[in-house]
This record gives C-alpha cells, sequence and structure tokens, in this order.
C-alpha cells in the first residue's frame, strides 16, 4: 500500500477518534466510563497524533496536511473546552457582586501565596473548600471585620451580612459524612442564597484502574469501581438540584464540583436553572486543577488541565468576567467572577 493512503487511513481514524469524543462530551461523557474516564486526562493529548500525522503528510503526501491540522484546531477548540466571552457593557451601571471559590486544602501548603491572592482579587463573597479550622487559623486576621462561618471543611466569608446557615447531607458511596453548607447573604435589598459544595473526589475511582496493572482480571473491578464513584457525584448534584427546586429568590452555587463544564454533574445543576460563570464570562480554558499531579515525576511541568471547580448562578445573576487565581497556594487554583445583579426588587 502506498504512502498516501496509509496517510489516508490514519487520517480517517483520527478523525473518527476526534468525533467520538465530541460526541461522547455532548452526550455526556460520564455516561459511559471510558468517558468519564477520558475527561481526568490531558486533552492536549489527543492533538498529539494530528501533529504527527500533519509532520508525516509534509514528508509524503502535502495534500493531507490540512485535515490532521483541522483536527488539531479542534482539539484546541471544542475538545479542550476553550472560551473567548465578550465583555458586556451596561449602560445603567447596575450593583456588582465579587465572587470566589477555591478548595484551598488548608494547612497543606504555605498560607501567604492565598492571603496574596485574596488581596490581589478582593472578593466581596468568598467559598472555601477543605477549609477545616480555617475560621480559627491566621486567615481569621486577615479576615477580620468580615461576616465569617466555618463548619466542617467549608468556610464562608462576606463582606455582607449572613444568615440562615445550613448544613445538609449528600449521598455517599464509599464513606458517611459528607454534605455542603448554604446560607444566604443579604447585598443591599435583595437576599442571595449560596450553596457551597464538595461533590465526591474521582480519586478511588482513578487509583482502582491503577491497580489494574496487577493483571486485566481486576478491570471488571476496576471499572465497577469507578462507576460508582461517578454515579455517587452524579447522586449528589440531583440532591443539591432537588434543594434548588425550593428556593425562591437568586442563587449562587459554588465549589470543586470534580467534574468539568460537559458532565452530566454540571448539565443536572443547568437544568436546575443554573448557568456556569466561566462559560458565559470567561476567556481561554479556566483550568483549575492538574498543575501539582505531576510534581514528583514532572517537577518542571505544573500545568493546570482540567476545569472541575465552577461557580454556577441563577439568571438573575450576570456574569460579566470569570477567571482563574494562582497555582502556587493549593492544589486547585481558585475561580473568581464578577456578576451584576439584575435590578433590584
Amino acid at each position: 500500500m502506498s504512502m498516501f493512503n496509509w496517510l489516508l487511513g490514519l487520517n480517517a481514524a483520527y478523525i473518527v477518534l476526534l468525533a467520538a469524543i465530541t460526541i461522547l462530551n455532548w452526550a455526556g461523557p460520564d455516561r459511559f466510563w471510558a468517558g468519564a474516564l477520558n475527561f481526568y486526562l490531558p486533552q492536549f493529548i489527543w492533538a498529539a497524533p494530528g501533529l504527527l500525522l500533519a509532520l508525516a503528510a509534509c514528508r509524503g503526501a502535502k495534500i493531507l496536511v490540512w485535515v490532521p491540522l483541522l483536527g488539531v484546531l479542534w482539539v484546541l477548540g471544542p475538545i479542550m473546552d476553550w472560551h473567548w466571552a465578550p465583555r458586556k457593557a451596561w449602560a445603567n451601571s447596575p450593583q456588582t457582586l465579587r465572587v470566589m471559590t477555591w478548595n484551598v486544602k488548608y494547612g497543606k501548603r504555605d498560607l501567604m501565596p492565598l492571603v496574596e491572592e485574596l488581596a490581589r482579587s478582593r472578593p466581596d463573597i468568598i467559598l472555601f473548600q477543605d477549609a477545616v479550622d480555617a475560621g480559627d487559623g491566621p486567615l481569621s486576621d486577615y479576615l477580620a471585620g468580615w461576616q465569617m462561618h466555618n463548619e466542617g471543611q467549608y468556610l464562608v466569608a462576606s463582606r455582607f451580612p449572613i444568615s440562615d446557615v445550613e448544613v445538609h447531607d449528600l449521598p455517599y458511596h464509599e464513606r458517611k459524612g459528607e454534605s455542603f453548607l448554604r446560607c444566604r447573604v443579604q447585598v443591599g435589598s435583595r437576599d442571595i442564597s449560596l450553596y457551597n459544595v464538595h461533590f465526591k473526589t474521582p480519586r478511588r475511582g482513578l487509583n482502582a484502574f491503577r491497580k489494574a496493572r496487577r493483571g486485566a482480571w481486576y478491570i471488571p473491578k476496576a471499572i465497577d469501581r469507578f462507576e460508582a464513584n461517578v454515579d455517587t457525584r452524579l447522586r449528589q448534584a440531583q440532591a443539591v438540584s432537588g434543594y434548588l427546586a425550593q428556593e425562591k429568590g437568586e442563587v449562587v452555587v459554588a465549589g470543586d464540583f470534580n467534574s468539568p463544564d460537559h458532565s452530566l454533574v454540571c448539565e443536572t445543576l443547568r437544568k436546575a436553572g443554573l448557568v456556569d460563570a466561566f462559560a458565559r464570562g470567561g476567556r481561554g480554558y479556566g483550568y483549575t486543577y492538574g498543575h501539582f499531579l505531576l510534581k514528583n515525576k514532572v517537577p518542571w511541568l505544573r500545568a493546570s488541565w482540567m476545569r472541575i471547580d465552577h461557580i454556577m448562578t441563577t439568571p438573575g445573576i450576570k456574569a460579566q468576567r470569570c477567571w482563574v487565581g494562582t497555582r502556587r497556594a493549593s492544589d486547585h487554583r481558585p475561580v473568581i467572577a464578577d456578576f451584576f445583579l439584575s435590578d433590584s426588587r
């Protein structure tokens, strides 16, 4: 078979692969274990075959070069979830609100980068996860004068009055004690409900595949554990949606969802009436996690490759801008968003 035919076949296979990934992402990758597993991988790896095919085409079949290059562009765009939101201008300058969410892994790293990010971002409302005892530590000095409530792993701090703090259980599979925090803040003449959430980590589900190195016989068990892990996150999102259905006013749901924007977890919350702030007001990829995962094997690599931390709101709270912060303070980057509030009621 000629070089041209070989490259034509490989290019066709590459396009089919990208089409399959795109369809999975569109349908909800966590419907299938392979799709759910893929969205925890660096999606840039799917550009590598295209670059190799383009290089090979330059040497043997230049007419085919455009095919893998278009595939690479598709990876860099939709598959890697690129956004470029226009900046929104408002004639009447409505009230604004800056919200930050952050899985801070409190006490595991130097506190100074965390405080520096707070000083740089100047949020009005902060929702921290993995922040056990943060309210009694050095961070409380920085937040002196703020309204603050620290319950278990959750910390909510606000420049506005906080009330009606509640902690609700979430469905669990592997252990008990998972929950989310709900409270209300009064911003001007309106009350806004805040949900601080931390859905099930995929760590144990992903680690099950590492054990598959013991032999192929372990793969079905790894798949079962991973699927149970995925199902727990989805049931947790459904539980939060049940509470959202009872809300009367505007709502902010923020935290570590452990799921990307195209997952069924986020789709469940969108069906409950929420909008993702980065999807509406972000530019670039907005990745929040992954920069410390390879610190022992590839110390120079500090790139995040997953957007699993989110701020979602009801339509009356409109995202003007959304971005991510430092990678130095935690395994997660913070997500910060500026919102316009619709006309006061």
